[in-house]
């Protein structure tokens, strides 16, 4: 199989990534589809090499569709079904990789010319916890002049901030301050006493409100 080499440089907020991320190293991500495989399940349509993540630079590594991969590709598109792509990928602290699945419909990446945007979420410890695959919005329609077809690919590391932890033992200690200061009687209780017993006033006034709804007093009744 004959590949192309493209150089992709993320483009889109590099700088910002690159701060993000508290560890750099090598990323390699391997590309397999469900098309044309004969006896297989999968089979390669390429590779994505990066020497640093901190860099963000990468080098795609993608075959060619032949008619064979087209018809196929025109067979999943007339029964509206998707086409799929299996990753792998490892790292220089993750030897045996992570193995990921997304797919899109094979009728709207004929319609956009194979052209596609593979994005790698990346946690600020490098690792990846997500790889997407997903068609372009521009109609690009294929070229039926040569017998193969170039995949247009463009490719993306997305940085993922993880949601801040909450700070346990610092609020547990200021519980326990509260504490001894409470049982020193440094500590004045400030609540009014509406604060401190509302949850048993508001029950009697209820009551006391269904009660005056339900007997009203009876008129007086007017001197003769």
């Amino acid at each position: 199989m004959h590949f192309q080499s493209l150089a992709v440089i993320l483009s889109l907020g590099l700088v910002n990534y690159a701060a993000c991320i508290d560890y750099d190293g090598w990323l390699n991500i391997k590309i397999e589809h469900s098309l044309n495989c004969g006896t297989e399940k999968y089979c390669p349509r390429g590779n994505i090499a990066l020497k640093s993540i901190r860099a963000g630079a990468a080098v795609v590594d993608q075959i060619h569709f032949n008619k064979g991969h087209i018809q196929a590709l025109k067979n999943l598109a007339e029964i509206d079904s998707f086409y799929t792509i299996r990753t792998l990928v490892t790292s220089a602290e993750n030897s045996k990789g992570t193995e990921f699945f997304s797919s899109v419909k094979a009728k709207a990446f004929l319609g956009n010319g194979l052209s596609d945007v593979i994005n790698a979420w990346v946690l600020p410890n490098g690792a990846v916890i997500a790889v997407s695959f997903q068609v372009t919005n521009a109609s690009q329609p294929l070229s039926l002049e040569s017998g193969t077809q170039k995949i247009n690919s463009n490719f993306y590391l997305r940085y993922v901030e993880q949601a801040p932890v909450p700070d346990t033992a610092t609020y547990i200690q200021k519980l326990e301050r509260e504490r001894e200061a409470r049982e020193k009687g440094d500590l004045k209780d400030n609540k009014s006493f509406l604060a401190k017993y509302w949850m048993y006033i508001v029950p009697i006034a209820i009551f006391v409100m269904i009660s005056g709804a339900s007997n009203p007093e009876p008129a007086a009744q007017g001197a003769r």
